[in-house]
């Protein structure tokens, strides 16, 4: 009985945890808050070493009209979720997201944004040093 009780609280917790944060990270547009500059809108290191820019990502278009990508966008570069977890599996398989047993398609946005400060999403739930030091592009 304390077993189930037990399990039903950590469930709840966590769905409560999931909850928070999706609502932290929901702004599913990037409607006009600024000016469309680099300063505004920087480019992440990895993405300018390659030469992107904007429309790289987003298309042709005025600018005014570009979204948040998907998981869609980013695995157009980024191939498929196989790909992704080799191509980082040298964090080893604890601390590589992209190889996680909890979501083995995660959305991308969950931890990544090209504007926005990243988001470690496993230490939601993981504790371990391991995870709170794993860095996130």
């Amino acid at each position: 009985m304390k077993k189930s009780v037990f399990i039903a609280i950590f469930t709840l917790f966590a769905c409560v945890a999931v909850s928070m944060f999706a609502a932290n990270n929901s702004d599913t547009s990037m409607a006009v808050k600024k000016e469309y500059t680099k300063e505004n809108y920087p480019i992440k290191v990895h993405h300018g070493k390659l030469r992107m820019d904007c429309v790289s990502c987003h298309g042709e278009g005025p600018k005014s009209s570009y979204t948040e990508l998907s998981t869609k966008d980013c695995l157009s570069c980024h191939k498929d979720y196989k790909t992704l977890a080799k191509r980082t599996e040298f964090l080893g398989y604890d601390d590589n997201i992209h190889a996680s047993p909890h979501y083995p398609e995660m959305d991308c946005n969950l931890c990544h944004s090209s504007h926005q400060k990243p988001q470690n999403y496993c230490v939601m739930c993981h504790s371990q040093d391991s995870m709170q030091k794993l860095i996130v592009p």
